[in-house]
């Protein structure tokens, strides 16, 4: 017995909602060979964000200098020192969908027919919203004029071949990441460096230094904007391949397996994950990340919102399904970030 239009959208609805809760969509093919933004950020540093259209925090960027040596009788001192910044983070937006025809075969044959046509659909939707993300938190706005787009790693972690806290103001951005200018604030910059060859005696060295740099202890228990913690190391294939060489050159117990340390490479216990996207990047960087202060933050409810079936205008019989998504990342202490890039 042929659905009516009404009962198949019921159906649809259902069909899509139980793919949902069995996170049935996850096993996609693309020509991507591994999604690691979806796997490292998604997966493990989402973050919701309650509220309004923009993510607030505040920094110091320094203490008052009101300590100094005394002697007898001096007269006291008294300064004000401006030390408060607020940054803010506003959302970017992403949408998919699919369609269909409530007159397609499929929907008349029933059963386990429209459960494979939905699953499909779905699917492909699905896929084509993770790529697009995944291509985003690799990449940066060109210039502030741009709205649409997330602010992905490059534009958080700046590149410079100097050594130190270089990583200034993205290139179109005057105001400065969050709205605060590295140029009027130098604290607010990521740890930069460059080497000539992926050796113990160069990269890891400067790897080595960066570790050192960026590790900012307070001698004071204060509330900080934080979120979940840990460290990432991502970098592209020519870095990862020398770097499993060197580690397999250290050890002579590898037995017969010609690639025996592929995968395996660690860095102060953080793995050395590669990141395909990151091979277009000439500059062969190597972003050394801590999640404690940058997250991927998603708007309550709409992290991965899905629309019931509604009509399309002017097509009576054809229906389509939305997928709806606020995020965009933001991070809270430049500081703790570095990344290495190729010298010039």
């Amino acid at each position: 017995m042929s659905l009516r239009p009404e009962q198949i959208d019921d159906l649809v609805n259902t069909t899509q909602q139980n793919l949902i809760k069995r996170h049935a969509a996850v096993n996609l093919t693309t020509d991507l060979v591994d999604f690691v933004a979806l796997r490292e950020i998604l997966g493990k540093h989402k973050q919701t964000f309650n509220g309004g259209l923009e993510w607030r925090f505040d920094i110091k960027t320094d203490h008052n200098h009101s300590a100094r040596m005394t002697g007898l009788y001096e007269n006291d001192g008294a300064t004000i020192v401006d030390q408060m910044l607020h940054g803010s983070v506003g959302p970017r937006f992403l949408d998919a969908h699919y369609i269909y025809d409530v007159r397609e075969p499929e929907f008349q044959r029933g059963g386990l027919e429209i459960v494979n046509l939905i699953k499909s659909r779905y699917e492909a939707m699905k896929l084509s919203y993770l790529e697009l993300l995944e291509h985003a938190l690799w990449a940066a706005p060109t210039d502030s004029t741009d709205v649409k787009s997330i602010y992905g790693l490059p534009f958080w972690i700046q590149k410079n071949t100097t050594q130190g806290f270089n990583g200034g103001d993205p290139a179109g951005f005057s105001s400065g990441r969050a709205g605060i200018s590295t140029s009027t604030f130098s604290r607010w910059a990521n740890w930069t460096d460059s080497s000539s060859e992926v050796s113990k005696e160069d990269l890891i060295r400067k790897m080595r230094k960066a570790t050192r740099a960026t590790n900012f202890r307070s001698p004071l228990s204060m509330s900080e904007p934080t979120f979940k913690t840990g460290n990432g190391i991502y970098t592209c294939d020519s870095i990862i391949g020398t770097m499993e060489e060197i580690l397999e050159s250290q050890n002579m117990n590898l037995g017969n397996d010609l690639a025996s340390k592929d995968g395996k490479t660690l860095f102060k216990s953080t793995p050395i994950v590669y990141a395909p996207l990151l091979d277009n990047d000439s500059d062969n960087p190597v972003y050394m990340v801590d999640w404690k202060y940058l997250t991927l933050g998603m708007m309550a409810g709409w992290a991965e919102h899905v629309t019931r079936p509604q009509q399309v205008p002017n097509k009576h019989t054809v229906r389509a399904v939305y997928l709806d998504s606020g995020v965009n990342m933001a991070c809270t202490n430049l500081r703790t970030q570095a990344v290495i890039v190729k010298a010039a």
